[in-house]
């Protein structure tokens, strides 16, 4: 495992890397608490839900440091549990709009709409509706009370949320999502599949040209209206995502190695965390991951055979890394999504 060597102590970066770190990594200072008061840099938390591990963190990019900006990242975490019906975890991912400036407010507003809805058992078509409105009317509040710049006092977020719950070694998922964050299948042998989220089914990976998400319709919108599906798969692990991680995830086999070996278990979440924050060149974004595992059994007796499907410790993936399979998202009108100028030089 890659660890950036110790440095610079005013440096905030994290120590796990994935390839080339890039300078912005190595010599970004953490500098000035970001303004308003009273955003951390890193949000964490583990859960279980019967049957489950989960693991979710936030973490500020790179780019937001440089800025002097809050990060605009945001999820939630809830349970779902009907009378008769299996336990569910409830989880949702929001990547608010970077080219406006109270976007942060928008993530975290429709992370824990999604979340508390879907605790609650409405369906997600509805759930992204509700959330819609509130959004809607805290976005017409920050105008009218705001500094009259539409881009300072503006705000917009994307979503992905997810109701999972498991039987037997099979996982069953009802989500919904709008925009470019993203629903993915780690399997128990390292293959990536992405399910869910993809704003546009062209993307690239490794030495093509990559592919930047256009296709971003974030909330507030008209309708609130979302894409949705069900999904079940075998085995592995769920996650949810953000853009930050979503897109490298996507384009290089050598971050779905690393991921891949650092998430086939559930790490502690403090590992988490600094994972989810990995140090890549170019990569400067917000980062925020929501993982779900099974929850494991209980240790074996010594000298009792090992599981048949158990994954011995230091296994890794093929040297080229696992394939991403990406599945088809429903197309939606391109739109040009901005972020702040100013990104260090060695990272466009």
């Amino acid at each position: 495992m890659e660890m950036m060597p110790p440095g610079d102590p005013r440096v905030a970066a994290s120590a796990f890397v994935i390839g080339d770190p890039g300078r912005t990594a190595r010599e970004l200072p953490a500098g000035l608490p970001a303004a308003p008061a009273g955003h951390a840099d890193v949000e964490l938390t583990a859960a279980t839900v019967p049957g489950m591990v989960i693991r979710a963190a936030t973490v500020r990019g790179l780019l937001h440091r440089f800025n002097g900006t809050v990060g605009q990242d945001a999820f939630a975490l809830a349970q779902h549990a009907a009378a008769g019906g299996p336990a569910c975890a409830i989880a949702a991912v929001c990547d608010g709009v970077g080219a406006l400036g109270r976007s942060d407010e928008a993530a975290r507003l429709v992370s824990r709409c999604l979340a508390n809805l879907g605790a609650a058992g409405d369906p997600w078509p509805d759930a992204f509706a509700r959330a819609n409105g509130e959004v809607h009317a805290l976005a017409k509040e920050a105008t009218s009370s705001g500094t009259g710049d539409a881009d300072l006092d503006g705000m917009a977020t994307t979503a992905i949320a997810a109701s999972v719950h498991r039987v037997s070694d099979e996982w069953l998922i009802t989500g919904a999502w709008v925009g470019d964050s993203t629903l993915w299948h780690l399997s128990a042998d390292g293959q990536w599949t992405v399910l869910a989220g993809l704003a546009d089914e062209d993307g690239t990976q490794d030495g093509e040209e990559a592919f930047h998400s256009t296709g971003v319709r974030p909330l507030p919108s008209a309708d609130g209206a979302c894409a949705s599906g069900q999904f079940s798969v075998r085995g592995g692990a769920i996650f949810l995502m953000s853009d930050g991680v979503g897109n490298p995830l996507r384009w290089s086999s050598e971050v779905r190695e690393a991921l891949a070996r650092w998430w086939l278990r559930p790490p502690d979440p403090f590992s988490f965390a600094a994972q989810v924050g990995f140090a890549r060149r170019s990569h400067i974004d917000d980062r925020t991951v929501v993982g779900i595992w099974a929850e494991p059994a209980v240790a074996a007796p010594l000298g009792s055979e090992e599981p048949a499907d158990a994954v011995p410790a230091g296994s890794e993936a093929p040297e080229d890394g696992p394939p991403v399979k990406l599945r088809k998202a429903r197309r939606r009108r391109p739109s040009r999504r901005r972020e702040p100028a100013g990104v260090p030089e060695d990272d466009r």
